[in-house]
C-alpha cells in the first residue's frame, strides 16, 4: 500500500503515526481482504468496542478481483475470527486515488524506476536510426515474456461496466500460443529456478539487464486491466528496445503517454489465439520505435511529473483515510 514505501513515506510524515497497539489508533489500515480475515483478536475486539474504522486501502486490482471478488464496492461486509466486519475500499476502482497522476503511481514507489528508465531512455533516444535498424534485424529472439505461468481459469474475471478484466490466465494462454519464431518463456514458474523476486539485489536491474537488446517484441500485459492501473512492465519493453505487447481499453491511461501509432501492440479484446497470430504477423519499425524512445526520454528526464504526482498522491491519500475515519463516526 502507498504507506508501506520507504520512497512514499515523506509523503505521509508528522501526519500519519504507527501506534503499538489497538486501542490507540485511529484507523486500521490493510493491503487486502486476508489481513483481516487473518487479523488478530486485539484488532477485531478493538472495532467491536470503539468501532474504530478498518480500512482497504489497496493498490493491486489484482488482489481486489481474485482475493476480494468485490472490486466495485466502496464499502465491504468482510468474514473475520469474530464475525464479519464493515470495511471502507479504497483502490483503483473505488476512488480516484490513483487517478490522473502524471507519472503511474507504482513508478513512484521506489527510485529505482525513475532511475533506470532516465538513464536507458536517455541511451536508446540517442542512438541513430541505422544502429536501431541494424540491432533489430540482428536479434535472435522474436518474443519474450517474464511473468508468472497461471494456468487457472478463477484469473479470468470480468466487471465490463468498471472496465476490469483479470488477464493472468489470459496471458499465460497467449504465451503459450505464440510459437512462430523464436520464443522465450522466461521465470521460475516457465523454467524452474529461483525466483528473481528473491534476488538480494534488485529484481528490477535483473529484469532489464537479462531482456536489454534481447528479442523484438516483449510481453508486457498486466495481472489485471484497470484504466488507471499501470505497471512498469509497458515501460520496461521499451526501455529493453523491444515493442510491448500490451492490453489496453480506449479508456486507458497508456493512450495519454502520445506515443505513435505502431510503438506498440495492443491484443486487447482478441483470444489468446488472435492475439498470437497478431504477433506473428508484426514487424517493429525502427523509426517509430526510436520516436517513441525519445518521447520517453524527455518524460523521465522531466522531474516535474515526479513531484507533481507525489505531491498529489499524497494529499489523495490523506484526504482519503480522513474522510473513512470521519465517516465512521459521523
Amino acid at each position: 500500500m502507498p504507506l508501506s514505501y520507504p520512497a512514499l513515506w515523506p509523503l505521509f510524515e508528522g501526519r500519519i503515526a504507527w501506534v503499538d497497539a489497538p486501542a490507540e489508533a485511529d484507523l486500521h489500515v490493510v493491503a487486502h481482504e486476508l489481513d483481516i480475515q487473518e487479523a488478530p483478536l486485539e484488532v477485531i475486539e478493538d472495532w467491536r468496542r470503539r468501532a474504530t474504522p478498518l480500512v482497504l486501502l489497496s493498490e493491486e486490482p489484482f488482489w481486489d478481483t481474485i482475493w476480494g471478488t468485490r472490486p466495485l464496492d466502496p464499502m465491504l461486509y468482510v468474514e473475520s475470527p469474530l464475525g464479519a466486519l464493515p470495511v471502507h475500499q479504497i483502490s483503483h476502482t473505488t476512488s480516484a486515488l490513483f487517478k490522473g497522476l502524471p507519472v503511474p503511481y507504482y513508478l513512484l514507489t521506489n527510485h529505482r524506476f525513475a532511475n533506470a528508465y532516465r538513464a536507458r531512455f536517455a541511451r536508446n533516444a540517442a542512438r541513430p536510426i541505422a544502429d536501431w535498424q541494424e540491432d533489430l534485424n540482428a536479434r535472435a529472439t522474436d518474443v519474450s515474456f517474464m511473468f508468472e505461468r497461471r494456468d487457472a481459469r478463477h484469473h479470468w474475471v470480468e466487471w465490463p461496466q468498471a472496465d476490469v478484466t483479470g488477464l493472468c490466465s489470459w496471458r499465460t494462454d497467449l504465451a503459450k500460443a505464440c510459437t512462430t519464431g523464436v520464443v522465450e518463456r522466461l521465470g521460475q514458474s516457465w523454467q524452474g529456478g529461483p525466483s528473481r523476486f528473491t534476488l538480494s539485489t534488485d529484481w528490477h536491474l535483473d529484469k532489464l539487464t537479462r531482456l536489454d537488446g534481447k528479442t523484438r517484441l516483449m510481453g508486457a500485459i498486466e495481472n489485471t486491466h484497470q484504466p488507471d492501473y499501470m505497471t512498469e512492465k509497458f515501460f520496461d519493453a521499451l526501455a529493453c528496445g523491444a515493442m510491448p505487447i500490451y492490453w489496453a481499453s480506449p479508456q486507458h491511461r497508456v493512450h495519454e503517454l502520445g506515443l505513435p501509432e505502431g510503438a506498440w501492440l495492443n491484443v486487447q479484446g482478441l483470444t489468446p489465439e488472435a492475439a498470437a497470430q497478431k504477433i506473428a504477423q508484426t514487424r517493429v519499425d525502427a523509426a517509430t520505435l526510436l520516436e517513441a524512445q525519445q518521447i520517453l526520454a524527455r518524460f523521465f528526464s522531466d522531474p516535474a511529473p515526479w513531484v507533481a504526482s507525489r505531491q498529489q498522491l499524497g494529499r489523495a491519500v490523506l484526504e482519503a483515510l480522513e474522510r473513512a475515519r470521519e465517516g465512521s463516526e459521523a
